[in-house]
């Protein structure tokens, strides 16, 4: 007897021997790969990062030459040796962007600032050079100190005369600005980023965010921190920038492992270098296996007390019981109910956490209390669902499906339910049962309604575009009672072409998104607001059935001499001031036309006679005219 528990308590131990070499093993395998995984992640997150403020600086930069560029425009026509006429030019361009000087610098090097004084020459700075010879802007390839030892980065825009460089125009941005772009916290402030020159000069730093850190060398800062292999990290690093690759790699420094990543910026050959001390991998790598081990005994104790359940189902033959129970835990984190209405005793059913509809626990309601209590909760404009459904039970449809917004018990504010059900048990053309379900859908129905107002606006001025337009201004006149009282408008800009042709698209844009916000004041929520494209926008009011015909009347005139005066506005810029004013079509429905297509020809045509007038003013649509 001994001998047989010898044996037993042998392959137990052998057991439990293989088991625990098995786990930690996989332990091993599983640290192995998660460092790595977690590596390689960190990897992938540093370049989406990079690349993300490759694209903000881009756009910066480029955001900043443009206002150069405009400034420049100024120049074109200036005698540049009139030294009167180019401080009075210069003057004017006071206030752009987020540079904190800006100057015109001729070809000798000279520079003239924004107050009209003479700045430091810079005609030995090789962007001046590289401006000047290339005819294209350039931006300074290290970071300067102002008059005032400030430092800065200068962006240079050539100005141009008869097709050849006679001089530029400059702008210096702050340091303060460019350090706010680059201003970021990563992987818990362990991680931080350079922007360094071809030659490996630094021009931006974010590793300490109380002192600038600039004009230093990346080279010298690997090789002063490096335990081992400087030279290589550095030469890698070289012969990678001279062929413009990206690339990453271990440094081991003097206080820990490093993960190097660098990228180009897409900016006058600099690269962005993001540094992670290897540290922060392994922190995260603990963390994660803390976790695991506790999965492992949350699965262990889980898995113990599944087989104790078990027994005790099989004891107690309650699988049914535990399969429903499973169902309704289910069903409440999707925060879906299933219900069944009994025809008969007049009562529902719940199956599933009800409260977060009806704010109980209860389970059974008679469909008296249910419309009692519950159905004002229901959105006024969606009760029309329930009317709907009501209409499937009466005329024996097999399924019905609808959505609707109900106010709930928690937030008390309203979300889309989404309500199906199928009649059962049918005896001569009457259901004795209806099975559904009712499931919070909110975050799908919003989701949807977003992308739907997206492809209805107009992305410049944010009103209904013209599809939009159509689609809505139709289903409201083909919803219209006889008695029901609409009026359409048509506007356009008159002298708009002039302003995009002579002052340039962004004043055009600025004009079309000016008329857009005038447009908001004069009419409400409740008219259909819309730019068909180019500068023409059209509008349909719609009243209450009780107003009188003269006050409708009084309300129209009175909106358009409101959008003739509103809408009347000068564009300008040093030579040029262009007048911007509305020409207005107005047609009522439904005397001058019973459907959209109708109402907007007659519209058209008042327009059209306002533009044949003179223009800059507003016509009602009269058959006969």
């Amino acid at each position: 007897m001994r001998v047989k528990l010898s044996s037993r308590s042998t392959k137990i131990v052998l057991l439990v021997f293989i088991l625990v070499a098995f786990v930690t093993a996989s332990l091993f395998v599983f640290r192995l790969k998660s460092l790595q995984l977690i590596s390689d992640t960190s990897m992938q997150n540093i370049f989406e990062i990079q690349e993300m403020y490759a694209q903000t600086l881009q756009t910066k930069f480029s955001d900043q030459l443009n206002m150069l560029e405009a400034q420049a425009r100024y120049f074109e026509n200036v005698d540049l040796n009139d030294e009167e006429a180019l401080k009075k030019t210069i003057t004017r361009t006071k206030g752009i962007g987020d540079f904190k000087k800006i100057g015109v610098v001729n070809k000798s090097g000279a520079t003239t600032s924004t107050e009209g004084k003479n700045l430091s020459n810079i005609y030995n700075k090789t962007y001046f050079f590289d401006a000047i010879k290339s005819g294209k802007p350039q931006i300074s390839n290290r970071i300067e100190v102002d008059e005032n030892l400030d430092p800065i980065l200068t962006l240079i825009y050539p100005i141009k005369q008869e097709d050849s460089v006679k001089a530029a125009i400059i702008g210096t941005l702050s340091y303060d600005v460019l350090k706010n772009l680059f201003a970021v916290s990563l992987f818990s402030g362990e991680s931080y980023m350079y922007i360094i020159s071809a030659d490996g000069n630094v021009i931006l730093c974010n590793r300490d965010k109380k002192r600038n850190l600039y004009n230093i060398n990346i080279y010298d800062l690997i090789q002063n921190s490096a335990k081992t292999e400087s030279e290589y990290v550095i030469n890698k690093i070289r012969a990678d920038i001279i062929k413009n690759q990206s690339d990453f790699m271990t440094f081991n420094a003097k206080d820990s492992y490093k993960l190097f990543a660098y990228a180009p910026l897409g900016i006058n050959n600099w690269y962005i270098i993001s540094v992670i001390p290897y540290s922060y991998i392994v922190q995260k790598q603990a963390a994660i296996g803390f976790w695991v081990y506790v999965l492992l005994g949350a699965i262990a104790f889980t898995i113990t007390i599944f087989i104790l359940v078990l027994y005790g189902l099989f004891k107690k033959n309650t699988s049914i019981e535990k399969d429903n129970e499973r169902l309704t835990i289910a069903n409440n984190q999707s925060q879906t109910l299933i219900f069944e209405y009994d025809f008969s005793r007049q009562q529902i059913t719940f199956s599933g956490d009800t409260q977060f509809i009806f704010g109980t626990d209860q389970k059974v309601f008679s469909i008296d209390f249910i419309r009692a209590e519950y159905y004002k909760r229901i959105h006024n404009d969606d009760k029309k669902v329930l009317t709907e459904l009501l209409e499937t039970i009466k005329t024996s449809l097999p399924d019905f499906t609808g959505e609707f917004r109900y106010k709930n018990f928690i937030g008390n504010e309203y979300i889309w339910l989404r309500i199906s059900g199928s009649l059962l048990d049918k005896e001569e053309g009457s259901g004795k049962k209806l099975i559904g379900t009712i499931t919070n859908v909110n975050s799908q129905v919003l989701h949807e309604q977003e992308l739907k107002s997206i492809a209805e606006r107009d992305k410049l001025t944010g009103l209904l575009n013209k599809t939009a337009m159509e689609q809505q201004a139709r289903a409201v006149l083909e919803q219209a009672s006889e008695d029901q009282k609409c009026a359409l408008f048509i506007i356009d800009l008159d002298n708009f072409k002039k302003v995009n042709d002579t002052l340039g698209h962004l004043v055009g844009d600025m004009a079309i998104v000016d008329a857009g916000k005038k447009l908001s004041l004069i009419f409400s929520e409740k008219d259909l607001i819309s730019r068909f494209g180019g500068d023409e926008f059209c509008i349909l009011l719609r009243f209450r059935k009780n107003l009188s015909t003269e006050t409708i009347t009084n309300i129209i005139t009175e909106k358009a001499q409101n959008l003739c005066t509103f809408l009347h506005e000068v564009y300008f810029d040093d030579n040029t001031a262009i007048s911007v004013s509305a020409s207005v079509g107005i047609a009522f429905f439904p005397e001058n036309g019973s459907t959209y297509n109708e109402l907007f020809d007659a519209a058209d045509s008042a327009l059209y006679k306002v533009k044949a007038n003179g223009k800059n003013g507003y016509k009602f649509f009269e058959k006969n005219a």
